[in-house]
């Protein structure tokens, strides 16, 4: 069933402004990007697809650079080709619309993010601790990525690019985890991952938007996190402090 969803967003009781979307229309924006990233992530070998990709990471970086120096509404199709001084038919045929081409070049930048911190969280063995230690640096980098701030402005491309990008590294974790017998999810599926997602662009902007402080806000998103994944409250409250901690450091 498709409703709109317009008007006023009570996202982590702050109400956000969104543009006209359904949410078939917002899932589809992140199947795309979804799906195009699969396409990039399989090895290519022949000149014509090192072109292609060559192609798309100018258009990617050319995107990001304006949306972070112009905001998104007024970067146009027009200035992403003039930028990266390519054809518009070009960009068509990588991108259906502006919004996928933000969400991929969001999405591009923010798994680097997740890579890094990933790598870094998983010299701790217990997984648990790993997981917060990954999330809060991800959040971090996030709450301080110029680009985090013109997308929360636009709330469901924040969320596309996200779980284009984060999402994967965040599954892996939480199987870890499970495989472990460490964590023991009070909630499963779709149910999980919209809960949590929606959770953490509601922290992203609470925190850039009022200036919440960073440690509070990392360390109560974390528990909560946890919680789901079938942790006591002290112990995901005591972990999630000491995340706080090291990825303050």
């Amino acid at each position: 069933m498709q409703y709109k969803i317009t008007g006023q967003l009570c996202i982590a009781g702050k109400n956000v402004t969104m543009k006209e979307y359904t949410r078939t229309e917002t899932a589809d924006l992140m199947e795309n990007i979804l799906k195009k990233q699969l396409v990039e992530d399989i090895p290519k070998t022949n000149r014509m697809d090192k072109r292609r990709l060559a192609t798309r990471s100018k258009l990617l970086t050319a995107t990001l650079d304006l949306v972070v120096e112009k905001g998104i509404d007024k970067t146009t199709m027009d200035d992403i080709t003039e930028k990266a001084d390519l054809g518009r038919r070009t960009l068509y045929y990588h991108f259906d619309s502006k919004e996928e081409c933000v969400v991929a070049s969001a999405a591009e930048f923010y798994t680097h993010i997740a890579a890094q911190a990933d790598e870094s969280a998983h010299q701790h063995q217990d997984p648990a601790l790993a997981f917060a230690i990954a999330g809060q640096l991800v959040i971090r980098q996030l709450i301080n990525a110029p680009v985090t701030k013109k997308l929360i402005a636009h709330p469901h491309l924040l969320a596309a690019a996200i779980k284009a990008s984060v999402s994967s590294y965040a599954h892996q974790d939480m199987m870890l985890g499970m495989e472990q017998e460490r964590f023991s999810m009070a909630l499963h599926g779709p149910l999980l991952d919209t809960t949590v997602l929606w959770a953490l662009v509601g922290i992203l902007i609470d925190t850039i938007d009022s200036d919440l402080v960073v440690d509070e806000s990392l360390a109560y998103f974390t528990q909560i996190h946890l919680v789901f994944l079938g942790l006591p409250r002290d112990e995901a409250q005591s972990i999630a402090l000491e995340a706080a901690g090291i990825t303050r450091q």
